[in-house]
């Protein structure tokens, strides 16, 4: 970087948000199946209206998912709309794994949908499976 570009100051990505139909059940199997932390779960007062904010996230590392309906009662109109095409997608957000047919096969055995079996890349390996509002992850294990 020359001397005379300004830092912008963005530390890391610390947040990303998936739009789930049920947060406790969400939060069932984040923690319970897929083994993450539950970093936060708290009430709050918004505008009126008292809302949820619930995160997981992968032990040992920062990066957190936060767990929210569509119909939070403190979103407005707008923001619902924007929401609700987002529930029930592919993310296109990769989960690393050392051994992603094993990862695959506990997974099954934990009754997660598996949407893509492992397919080989010169890349890598990389599976798909998804959570119970029908969000996509992909499953990830560098090549060797």
């Amino acid at each position: 970087m020359s001397g005379t570009q300004r830092q912008v100051g963005i530390e890391g990505l610390r947040i990303v948000t998936v739009v789930v139909d049920d947060v406790d059940e969400a939060l069932a199997f984040y923690t319970e199946t897929l083994g993450f932390e539950k970093r936060m779960d708290d009430t709050f007062e918004m505008d009126g209206e008292t809302g949820r904010w619930v995160t997981v996230g992968v032990p040992g590392q920062e990066l957190e998912i936060a767990l929210t309906r569509v119909d939070e009662p403190y979103y407005d109109e707008e923001t619902r709309a924007l929401l609700e095409p987002k529930r029930g997608t592919e993310t296109w957000w990769t989960f690393r794994t050392p051994d992603c047919a094993e990862t695959v096969e506990t997974l099954r055995e934990r009754g997660v949908e598996i949407t893509q079996e492992p397919e080989t890349y010169p890349w890598g390996i990389e599976a798909m499976f998804a959570d119970p509002s029908g969000n996509e992850f992909s499953l990830f294990e560098y090549a060797s």
